[in-house]
């Protein structure tokens, strides 16, 4: 199923339950609300941090093995990158004071978030600098089931717990830069890659109520959505001699000959990675699933 079907799909099951679950109350006073939220999450990623952590890895390896030849002098790559943030705009139609189905629309995003993993080698070929950014984010557009319930954390009528849950349809982008330098000479690849699935959440949460049309919001959630099929664009640049192509998002392990040692990597290549040099391949997954805590506001209208 493409993209575009995927979406119609969505779209057309949240419609659905709006106007199936609110034709019973057309007439009686409708009441809507809008959610807005943003926060933290701890997202898996899967295989958006292979080449990041085998990054790490092998220069530890060569770090341990070669000592005082390779001295690492400078180091910032994350030993994870599961961090990240996440946005969300939901529109609420209560079909019962407590019941609602809600659409929604959202943003998330992990990987290195606040500079570029970075590390500086002291080699015998001279000062060796390595830089590496990983991205992994996704746009959801969701249709979910909304319900709310008394709470006993504040007088009643001034606050209130709800729980939701849903599916979505998952926009997804992993993209990666690799740069190494020498002296004056330098390596940088590229890539960047999309696919679209199905994803589901489920949370619970409080609202304190301001006035009876405006909350403060606050969530806990969790999210299962692993996203494969990822296709794009891949670049590299050679001391100024560049070249480009197309390709799939590949996991895989290569085998580093001066070290003897195997080491993980997700690339976007024109063919799937072969030889006796590369083991274990297979269309690269990237996993979105998470927690995340969210804070915002309500308004009912």
């Amino acid at each position: 199923m493409n993209l575009f079907k995927k979406t119609v799909v969505i779209l057309g099951l949240g419609l659905f339950s709006l106007v199936v679950l609110g034709s019973p109350v057309l007439g009686q006073g409708i009441k809507l609300g809008f959610k807005i939220t943003g926060g933290i999450n701890y997202q898996l990623l899967g295989d958006a941090n292979a080449s990041l952590q085998g990054m790490k890895t092998r220069t530890d390896d060569y770090v341990a093995a070669f000592g005082g030849d390779i001295v690492l002098q400078k180091s910032s790559i994350p030993f994870v990158s599961h961090f990240g943030y996440e946005f969300d705009a939901d529109v609420i139609l209560y079909v019962s004071p407590q019941f609602g189905v809600s659409l929604g629309a959202g943003y998330v995003r992990g990987g290195t978030l606040f500079g570029s993993g970075h590390q500086t080698l002291d080699t015998p070929w001279g000062i060796e600098t390595d830089f590496m950014d990983v991205a992994a984010s996704a746009i959801p557009i969701k249709a979910g089931v909304y319900y709310t319930f008394s709470s006993g954390f504040a007088a009643q009528g001034k606050s209130a717990s709800f729980i939701f849950a849903g599916i979505g349809l998952y926009n997804a982008k992993c993209s990666v830069v690799d740069r190494i330098e020498w002296e004056s000479y330098w390596e940088e690849y590229s890539f960047q890659a999309k696919a679209s699935g199905l994803g589901f959440h489920a949370g619970i949460g409080g609202e304190n109520w301001i006035n009876p049309n405006f909350a403060f919001v606050y969530e806990l959630s969790g999210r299962y959505a692993k996203i494969s099929g990822l296709t794009g664009d891949w670049q590299e640049d050679i001391s100024g001699t560049a070249s480009s192509g197309t390709g799939t998002l590949y996991n895989y392990e290569w085998l580093d000959y001066g070290i003897g040692n195997w080491y993980p990597e997700t690339w976007v290549l024109t063919n799937a990675p072969s030889g006796p040099g590369v083991r274990n391949v297979k269309e690269a997954q990237i996993d979105f699933t998470a927690i995340a805590f969210k804070f915002g506001i309500k308004f009912n209208i």
